[in-house]
């Protein structure tokens, strides 16, 4: 049996996504604003990924912030707006190499922990299929499997 996935009018497709990270990825959004049609489907086979994710959710559009979260956890991800039908705008988000204010420190002993005014800063890679952080303020880092944020 197989399923459909239904055109949207206006909203955005979130496709290459990291197999079994579009739950994660779904967990971005604001739940006041995911009150509206969404589909999902996992583990869908991809000539270029072996399997992936895709989501699409109808009149929605991603800020910034989130389209960096995106990338964080899937970094081959690709967002395309849609309107009208139509794809208006193909986005392939990347993590900058200094990330601010969105990832939050894991070290206990951190400042930025105490001191709640700071806004948070990493330096972000990848390698090997995971995210590496570091934070700017403690020096901690984490490795992180990519999907596993």
């Amino acid at each position: 049996m197989r399923m459909r996935i239904e055109r949207i009018n206006n909203g955005i497709v979130l496709d290459h996504i990291k197999a079994g990270v579009g739950i994660e990825i779904l967990n971005l959004f604001p739940k006041d604003l995911l009150k509206t049609k969404i589909d999902y489907a996992s583990f869908i086979e991809s000539p270029s990924l072996g399997q992936k994710d895709i989501i699409k959710v109808e009149n929605l559009d991603a800020d910034p912030q989130t389209l960096m979260k995106m990338a964080i956890l899937s970094p081959k991800i690709t967002i395309s707006i849609i309107r009208d039908g139509k794809v208006a705008e193909k986005i392939r988000p990347k993590v900058p190499p200094i990330v601010e204010g969105v990832l939050t420190c894991e070290n206990p002993k951190c400042v930025t922990k105490r001191e709640t005014y700071l806004t948070s800063r990493f330096k972000v890679t990848t390698e090997e299929g995971s995210v590496v952080r570091q934070c700017q303020y403690c020096e901690h880092i984490f490795k992180t499997k990519v999907g596993t944020l």
